[in-house]
């Protein structure tokens, strides 16, 4: 069912079956193409909007786009605002499923039906464009906005590794934390001596603790009691089948097959979803597709393109709560004339 709201945004409320997907359909006055884009969040339950750090990413971009004649959908995550389900207990199949129902809602609607679709993944979201985009005929073309061409286990351990740098340990001890992470997400996957790589880790993050300068205010005890509460916090974490169904999914194999234009789209401060570690990956598995693609690297923006000074994630909170220049008109004038127009970066 649809129920109409103010100005150019309406609500839709899709009902799979099982659960009930919640949604904007922003509509330009005026359209410059009959295709409908349709936004992926990243990791994590987000809203409609991807409000990360108080940046409404989402509603920005769907903001631009319909004044640039571009129709678009943003929807809740499951268990988030006015969907239902469980986000944690979630699956890439899930997610590709539930886009998969938005395209068939969308299709066949008596007053807003498109049948050609532009899938926009941010980050996680771009491995379900990728899942989705290999499923589908009607997708027309892929923007994946730092999205990881890696499997996400490279991209989790990467993210740790720097945690740990930041620590001011030895490069030693950095690599043992790195591993012990990586065990226990291999020990939870494979159901493999998980208590074993639960004492290891136990063991290893209480080592990082007491090495780090950063924590040499705190006692033994309490030192004891944070490695204790991370251990157990990383257990729920890394068995969270919203997390494990993408850790050895490889998106580089999705993207090979593309038949889809892709636009890419990178931060030079993104320090989440490199990069050095995705864009030659990304650009190898486009070649082997043959499919026409374009590269937009925005050399100053963090991972959710905002201007970034360090791209720290203790920064994120306050930066303005705005695109860097030209990244909302790069995406435009792709979708519109199949070519970017703007290079201000």
């Amino acid at each position: 069912m649809a129920a109409e709201a103010s100005d150019t945004n309406i609500e839709h409320v899709i009902n799979t079956g099982e659960t009930i997907i919640a949604g904007t359909l922003s509509l330009p006055q005026e359209s410059l193409t009959d295709s409908l884009v349709i936004m992926l969040s990243g990791s994590g339950p987000q809203d409609r909007d991807e409000t990360l750090d108080g940046f409404k990413v989402f509603h920005h971009i769907a903001k631009h786009l319909a004044s640039q004649g571009i129709a678009s959908f943003r929807f809740d995550d499951r268990g988030v605002g006015g969907s239902t389900g469980n986000f944690g207990q979630s699956t890439l199949r899930d997610h590709t499923d539930d886009v998969a129902h938005i395209l068939n809602y969308f299709s066949s609607h008596k007053e807003h039906m498109y049948k050609h679709f532009i899938l926009l993944g941010h980050s996680q979201g771009g491995i379900v464009a990728a899942n989705v985009a290999v499923e589908r005929e009607e997708i027309e073309k892929v923007i994946l906005m730092a999205a990881p061409s890696v499997p996400l286990i490279d991209i989790v351990l990467y993210q740790v590794r720097q945690e740990y740098t930041q620590l001011n340990i030895s490069k030693a001890l950095v690599e043992k934390g790195v591993s012990a992470h990586h065990r226990l997400m291999w020990a939870i996957e494979n159901n493999s001596n998980t208590e074993g790589a639960l004492e290891n880790f136990n063991t290893t993050v209480l080592s990082v603790l007491t090495a780090s300068p950063l924590h040499q205010h705190q006692s033994k005890p309490d030192l004891k009691k944070l490695a204790d509460a991370q251990t157990r916090e990383f257990e729920i974490v890394y068995a969270l089948p919203s997390l494990t169904s993408f850790l050895y999914h490889d998106p580089a194999k999705n993207i090979k097959d593309f038949n889809e234009p892709v636009l890419g789209l990178f931060g030079g401060k993104d320090l989440q979803v490199t990069i050095d570690q995705n864009k030659d990956t990304m650009e190898k598995a486009l070649l082997t597709a043959g499919v026409n693609y374009h590269f937009s690297t925005f050399e100053h923006a963090n991972h959710y393109f905002q201007h970034a000074e360090s791209g720290l994630r203790k920064e994120y909170p306050t930066l303005d709560k705005q695109f860097i220049d030209g990244f909302l008109n790069t995406i435009s004038s792709w979708v519109v004339h199949n070519e970017v127009r703007q290079t201000n970066r």
